[in-house]
């Protein structure tokens, strides 16, 4: 009965396997795809320079028209009215606009004020009771050293798109790393297929030899024990084939639900496994990688974002120098329609001056982010050499696997003609069964061993071609 299931199911894997061979592919690539289009961490990412980028325009509101305006009463009644008024209210109202010029570095400010007053005074002084008082204010400063062209306005929306730059370098990395990740999922995925594949080959053999063996046991030419052997290479690979089968179909699953498709749980791998890929050489690689790396890109970035720290730091040790001008024109009158009649200009245009002794704020400044471009410099180089190292160790290997690929076909050829003579002679009867076996076990064992190496050959090209940004772009 034992001896029935084991061939029962045995042949229930020769028939699943046309199913399997039948069934929908899908590449590497498309999947991939199907990733870059659903996947949130991909929406996720993108939206990390949005968010810098909001906030650098929120910074821009600096330039925006600032309207201000106030409305005040005031009633005072001094202690002791020798010269001055026994008590005085009055009501005031003001209101304008002002605006910095990011282009310029210059600010605007244009004012409006009414006042109407009345006061308690003696009759000796010659001051009306009550009246009102209108004025329209104007002033204008330009910088002619420190902020000229308004370069301290913009800093700090001009260093925020630094940030976006990091930014936009960062989630690009992520998201290689993601479909980095994925990939090799997916050569798993291609690999179990290969290794499921070659496990049914070597229980289709068993199968083979256990009706062989079967048949010379009817006719005496073996004794049992070559049948119970036989036996128990076919239950030893019929457990091999569930356990795979149940592998594969794990990461079938998994594939499935992260690219969030489900025709990928009725579907295998298209992948060529055994097939080169080419690359640069070495010395090109290592070009194109200090010219195009991310990482070296963000330290560039990094530099660049200090430098104008540092250009910033020498433009507030500059004086301040500026032009300033202001004019007023105000009507004073008991009568408040005769009040709106401005008719009395002042004017004034100046320069200002001003400069910190000994300006030790700015220059320790200055001197500090220059030490940070310095260090910034270094861990640069640093960082190039070992992404070298790297590139050069991933090169090497990639290289040497190529040949041992080369010397597992000729250990499988070797292998298949080594099973041909143990077979040939066992059915001569100068032979052991256990010998044969042990030749087919040794033949899968090979193509087993290539299908590794061929699994860590093209994981090592997803480590190079991520190493070289070209998983996503």
């Amino acid at each position: 009965m034992n001896q029935q299931k084991v061939i029962w199911i045995g042949v229930a894997c020769v028939i699943t396997l046309p199913c399997f061979l039948q069934a929908q592919t899908i590449t590497q690539d498309e999947f991939l795809n199907q990733l870059r289009k659903k996947h949130p961490v991909f929406q996720k990412e993108a939206l990390n320079s949005k968010i810098h980028q909001e906030e650098q325009n929120s910074l821009s509101g600096a330039e925006d028209w600032n309207v201000f305006s106030s409305i005040n009463y005031a009633h005072e009644e001094p202690m002791i009215a020798i010269a001055g008024p026994e008590k005085t209210d009055a009501v005031s109202v003001s209101g304008g606009v002002e605006r910095l010029f990011w282009n310029t570095g210059g600010h605007l400010s244009v004012s409006f004020s009414s006042a109407w007053a009345n006061i308690k005074l003696d009759p000796i002084f010659g001051f009306p009771e009550s009246f009102y008082q209108n004025q329209i204010n104007l002033s204008y400063s330009h910088p002619l050293l420190k902020n000229k062209n308004g370069y301290l306005n913009r800093l700090q929306h001009d260093l925020k798109q630094f940030d976006i730059d990091l930014s936009d370098v960062q989630s690009k990395e992520n998201m290689e790393d993601f479909l980095k990740a994925a990939a090799l999922k997916f050569l798993d995925w291609v690999f179990l297929s290969e290794h499921q594949q070659i496990v049914i080959d070597r229980l289709k053999l068993s199968e083979e030899e256990l009706d062989r063996v079967k048949r010379k046991r009817e006719a005496n030419l073996v004794d049992q024990v070559d049948v119970i052997r036989a036996e128990d290479a076919v239950r030893l690979w019929t457990q091999n084939r569930v356990l795979i089968g149940s592998q594969w179909r794990a990461l079938q699953g998994e594939l499935a639900v992260l690219a969030q498709q489900e025709d990928i749980y009725s579907a295998k791998p298209d992948f060529d496994l055994y097939e080169l890929q080419s690359r640069l050489p070495l010395k090109e690689a290592v070009s194109l990688l200090n010219k195009k790396s991310r990482i070296l890109s963000v330290m560039d970035i990094r530099l660049n974002q200090l430098n104008r720290v540092r250009a910033g730091f020498e433009e507030t040790s500059k004086a301040d120098l500026s032009v300033v001008t202001e004019l007023n024109i105000k009507k004073y009158d008991e009568g408040l329609a005769k009040s709106l009649g401005l008719d009395k200009p002042d004017a004034i245009i100046g320069l200002r001056y001003a400069f910190p002794v000994p300006n030790r704020t700015a220059r320790h400044k200055i001197a500090k982010t220059e030490l940070q471009a310095e260090q910034l410099t270094k861990q640069k180089e640093e960082i190039a050499i070992t992404l070298n190292s790297a590139l050069t160790n991933l090169h090497i290997q990639i290289n040497e696997l190529e040949n041992v690929m080369k010397l597992n076909q000729e250990q499988i050829e070797s292998a298949r003609e080594r099973t041909a003579e143990e077979l040939k002679l066992y059915n001569q009867g100068r032979g052991d069964l256990t010998f044969v076996i042990l030749s087919r076990d040794n033949e899968e064992n090979a193509k087993l061993t290539y299908a590794a190496n061929a699994l860590t050959y093209h994981k090592l090209n997803l480590e190079y071609d991520a190493l070289m940004d070209q998983l996503y772009q």
